[in-house]
């Protein structure tokens, strides 16, 4: 019956073990300080830093505002991701402004979620304003999960669990 009981153990903390599911990750970067002078437009080519702990599958969008009624008169021309090593990863605008018709309103570029490496990460956006009477700007939000790896604890005590089984069953011979 000892065998039994020390391979129920063994087992039960194998099970106990699992995985852990890594945590959310939320990142919310802005600019709302864009705004022309009147004379000429307001360039603007703003870098975010970040870093992700592990592999993460991460998607998100940025779109354009003002606090004016009419606009806003921000013109993204292209924003990417850029991992430390060089790698891009290009946004794409799903939703656009006629800029050359002299139209104006609110842009979202779009990052379809992709699995991104662990490591430093920047994110770019670059454009045109053209508003006059307040700054205006975007928000970029960048969410997304963690790969669910085993810790190191979870894999020893796994470790553990199966060389319980193993004197369990060897004892049982």
């Amino acid at each position: 019956m000892k065998p039994l009981t020390a391979a129920l153990a063994a087992l039960s903390l194998a099970l106990a073990a699992g995985t852990a599911a890594a945590a959310p990750v939320s990142l919310s970067f802005s600019d709302n300080g864009i705004k022309s002078d009147g004379n000429d437009i307001a360039a603007f080519n703003d870098s975010f830093s970040f870093l992700l702990n592990a592999q993460t599958l991460l998607g998100g969008t940025i779109t354009t505002h003002t606090p004016e009624a009419s606009g806003p008169w921000v013109n993204i021309t292209s924003a990417y991701l850029e991992a430390a090593g060089g790698q891009t990863y290009q946004l794409v605008e799903t939703h656009g402004v006629n800029w050359d018709a002299d139209e104006f309103g609110v842009e979202t570029w779009t990052f379809n979620p992709m699995w991104l490496s662990a490591g430093s990460w920047e994110l770019h956006v670059i454009g045109e304003g053209y508003g006059v009477k307040a700054p205006e700007g975007f928000t970029a939000a960048l969410n997304g999960r963690g790969n669910e790896l085993p810790e190191p604890a979870a894999l020893s005590l796994v470790a553990v669990a199966l060389a319980g089984l193993s004197m369990a069953r060897r004892r049982s011979r």
